[in-house]
């Protein structure tokens, strides 16, 4: 994850402004760039499923791939893309965490 062509994100309708971009480009480097030299790529796919109560509802997929054969893969749903993704990077941190420690202790 050295440079930030390993980092793929695609949005179907949603969250692909510049802004927006730069916003999960900036979280995705703070919370698992400490993790960068471990990982070999990230994707993420932001995909509106719907609307409740006149806001749209989103799904994040998070697809971590980890050196040593690891891989995470996180999904979770909100109103909101930023809701979404900030509740799939919490997750996905913590499992990555993990499973680094558990691919180290092989």
């Amino acid at each position: 994850m050295d440079t930030p062509e390993a980092i793929r994100i695609k949005s179907f309708g949603i969250a692909s402004d510049e802004s927006s971009q730069a916003y999960l480009f900036q979280r995705v480097w703070g919370k698992l760039g400490k993790f960068a030299r471990e990982i070999q790529g990230l994707e993420v796919r932001l995909k509106q499923l719907g609307w409740v109560g006149g806001e749209p509802q989103v799904s994040c997929t998070l697809s971590v791939t980890l050196a040593g054969g690891g891989q995470v893969a996180v999904e979770r749903s909100a109103l909101g893309p930023r809701e979404a993704f900030d509740h799939a990077m919490g997750v996905a941190e913590r499992m990555v965490r993990q499973s680094l420690q558990r691919l180290r202790h092989r």
